[in-house]
């Protein structure tokens, strides 16, 4: 008898675990210890930035097509999954592929997460405007720098040209080798710190908006998230946001290096576009 209510009880923990994580989503955050870097690299950017980053947590793999779909059930969003040009079927052939979406949606669905799993939702949004609370406990986007400081292996830095290998091929899906399609999250080698496709497969939506760094020996920079919305528009029309790690589309091998930088319009892109890596601060 008391063998039969023990192996209820341990069955109850385990279909309780996994109810409260059918998103596959906390089980796969990874803590990354923070510390002192230096942002960019020796003869490759315009100048380096001495930046501190905090402890932080950052999910191993990039949001799926499956993850997508149960965020677009729930809130009844429409979402095409392909260009007006080719197909627009409603739902995508590869669940376990990255996601492509526009950064307002990625916004959107980051705030999802953080609701399903019971937590303050981090970006407040009001039409186009999105402002962060920087404090919240719920699941964001990474900020330039911690995306740069995760890719090149935190401080478990081998100094890769990749993340996680100076051999493209081992470590990112590039148009060389995915035939231009979106391959499953976590068939390729992983980096020092046991993060995937942070080169390759679907490039990754930050949250700062793209502008370069100032430049001063001095200068050191804690837990930098970017310019304010005024500062920048004064120099820029549109609000482009950051983009990182390289696409199955991309045929340049600079796209997919750790300290590459490109910047998007935040409402232009949605199938095909940037993806999501989540994120958390670290309680």
């Amino acid at each position: 008898m008391k063998i039969r209510i023990l192996i209820i009880f341990l069955l109850l923990i385990f279909i309780t675990a996994c109810s409260s994580d059918d998103l596959s989503i906390a089980s796969n955050m990874v803590l990354i210890e923070g510390g002192e870097f230096l942002f960019g690299r020796e003869g490759k950017t315009s100048h380096l930035v001495k930046v501190q980053l905090d402890d932080y947590y950052i999910s191993k793999f990039e949001t799926t097509v499956e993850q997508w779909e149960q965020f677009l059930q729930e809130t009844g969003m429409p979402y095409l999954w392909k260009d007006e040009f080719t197909d627009v079927r409603e739902e995508s052939p590869y669940p376990e592929s990255p996601i492509g979406v526009n950064w307002k949606q990625a916004i959107m669905y980051a705030n999802w997460v953080s609701k399903k799993y019971g937590l303050e939702e981090c970006y407040v949004i009001d039409g186009d405007s999105v402002d962060w609370n920087l404090s919240t406990n719920g699941y964001r986007l990474l900020t330039d720098a911690e995306w740069e400081y995760a890719a090149r292996g935190g401080n478990k830095s081998k100094n890769y040209i990749y993340s996680g290998s100076n051999i493209l091929d081992d470590v990112a899906w590039t148009w060389w080798n995915s035939e231009s399609i979106a391959q499953r999250i976590g068939t390729k080698k992983a980096n020092e710190l046991g993060l995937y496709d942070m080169s390759g497969n679907a490039d990754e939506w930050c949250w700062d908006l793209s502008w370069e760094y100032p430049y001063s020996p001095e200068l050191s920079l804690d837990n930098p998230t970017g310019p304010s919305i005024n500062d920048y528009l004064l120099i820029e029309k549109h609000q482009f946001r950051i983009s990182r790690g390289g696409s199955v589309g991309g045929s340049e091998e600079f796209f997919f290096t750790t300290y590459d930088r490109a910047g998007l319009y935040e409402l232009s892109i949605g199938a095909g576009g940037p993806g999501i890596r989540l994120a958390r601060n670290a309680e």
